[in-house]
């Protein structure tokens, strides 16, 4: 049996896959423990397994992650180059260097055979570097973040310039960016749906992977008693900031349609709510989307792979990092139809609406994704890469 440390960002559409793969390995009898900028509710902690938050290393930096983490609702507000840069330089590359010195000491003390970091995780990587330790990468989302050489020259070569002046920062004078595997990177969702037609030999396309924890209690009843089509709408965990905005378009595109709405949001930001919303703010969304007919999501995308697996058609509006990519992806694939949250108007939600739940091409298409989900493997397949990958760095060592 193999000990896996996964390392992960403060960010839960991250952190979730890897706690449904870690359930499962933690199943097939391995060790498996987690290292975190931020604790996370024990109920999703895999039974058997460790979430870790280096809290005396990470004392001195509270203020800054506090910031940081404040400064992500200003992604629906500036350009994407802006939003390129507050994601690398004023996020991604501060919580590394955060992190680095207590994730050090779990490292030493759990000694893992494989460390698994997050794709924007990069000190995950950089330590399993320094230590010479294997290491794997995990991809939530379709692969797209920094751009490449061909599409967008400029923007890729900002990105590796900033990523080597980090690997420098901490000893290693590569040529190339080490903070993603070049040996092993799992990516939660399929190929098809990627669109990546070529993908490297370490790219493996597993889909989503499930099994995390959820036991949320929710007014069943109330659902089963609802007219109409059912839309499930979910913002994710960021974003704080225009969930008011928002969510009153879709009061007023909804309030009087004959569908009935169910909202992942705090109830509180309205003091009323219309009779066909129901509005929680923590749900079991994996439970919930599988009673809907369609979903309204901003791009997060375990609440995209959610969708699929159902095979339900969606509305998405994108509003700031990789939402945009995702969306194309979606329209692309035929599934459903791409509005902008900035220029969101009620006409169009409420056209759109009722364009996706009434046209059968888009959950037609929509089911074609889910089988290609299905095919690709998801848990098992996941785990098998990852056992095969700890098995042959054993062999090596011997």
């Amino acid at each position: 049996m193999s000990k896996f440390l996964f390392v992960v960002p403060p960010f839960f559409g991250h952190i979730s896959p890897t706690l449904s793969v870690g359930a499962t390995l933690i199943g097939r009898g391995h060790q498996v423990t987690w290292v975190g900028i931020q604790e996370i509710a024990a109920e999703h902690i895999p039974a058997g397994g460790r979430f870790i938050v280096p809290h005396a290393e990470l004392e001195e930096h509270l203020p800054e992650i506090r910031r940081i983490l404040k400064r992500q609702d200003d992604g629906p507000n500036i350009s994407g180059a802006e939003t390129l840069k507050l994601a690398l330089e004023e996020t991604y590359m501060p919580f590394c260097r955060f992190i680095m010195k207590g994730l050090e000491r779990i490292a030493d003390e759990f000694q893992p055979d494989v460390i698994v970091n997050d794709c924007i995780t990069f000190a995950g990587a950089i330590c399993a570097y320094n230590k010479g330790i294997p290491y794997v990468t995990t991809t939530p989302v379709p692969p797209d973040v920094g751009g490449d050489a061909m599409s967008a020259p400029k923007v890729h070569a900002w990105w590796v310039r900033n990523i080597l002046e980090l690997q420098q920062s901490f000893g290693i004078y590569a040529s190339t960016a080490i903070v993603n595997s070049g040996e092993l990177n799992l990516v939660f969702t399929s190929q098809e749906f990627a669109a990546i037609a070529q993908p490297p030999e370490y790219m493996k396309f597993v889909g989503p992977v499930k099994g995390r924890p959820n036991n949320t209690p929710f007014d069943w009843e109330r659902l089963e008693k609802a007219v109409g089509p059912k839309v499930y709408v979910s913002l994710g965990t960021l974003l704080v900031d225009i969930r008011k905005d928002f969510f009153s378009k879709l009061i007023a595109a909804f309030a009087d349609e004959p569908l009935t709405i169910v909202a992942a949001t705090s109830p509180d930001i309205f003091e009323q709510w219309p009779d066909n919303f129901i509005v929680q703010g923590y749900v079991p969304q994996t439970q919930l989307i599988a009673k809907m007919d369609a979903v309204i999501c901003h791009g997060g995308f375990n609440t995209v792979n959610d969708t699929f697996m159902n095979g339900l058609p969606m509305l998405i509006t994108p509003i700031a990092y990789d939402h945009f990519h995702t969306a194309s992806l979606i329209e692309k694939a035929g599934c459903g139809i791409k509005l902008r949250y900035k220029r969101l108007r009620v006409n169009d939600l409420k056209a759109a609406m009722w364009e996706i739940l009434r046209n059968p091409q888009y959950r037609s298409a929509a089911a074609h994704i889910r089988d290609t989900y299905i095919q690709a493997g998801g848990n098992d397949k996941a785990v098998e890469y990852l056992e095969t990958f700890a098995a042959s760095k054993r062999l090596v060592a011997f």
